[in-house]
């Protein structure tokens, strides 16, 4: 389990997450825009194969927060370039 654009692996319960999902890389919106070039349009539709959680210190107090995401399955994102 690991994102097709940066190469990081997942671990822990997102990994848990993306292995129930039954993929084996996936993407954020902003990359398959930014980095593959898919115009957003194309991606109209397209469901999330998982919600994915990651924990953020806050600044002000210096607290970890989680900050949830939405991924997409890379070969599903890949075959609307």
């Amino acid at each position: 389990m690991m994102n097709y654009v940066t190469g990081f692996q997942y671990s822990g319960v997102n990994a848990v997450t993306l292995s129930m999902a039954g993929v084996d890389s996936v993407v954020t919106f902003k990359q398959a825009v930014k980095s593959l070039g898919i115009p957003g349009v194309k991606l109209k539709g397209l469901k999330a194969c998982a919600k994915l959680v990651m924990f953020k210190e806050d600044v002000e107090s210096g607290e970890k927060k989680p900050r949830y995401f939405s991924v997409f399955d890379a070969e599903e994102v890949l075959l609307r370039k």
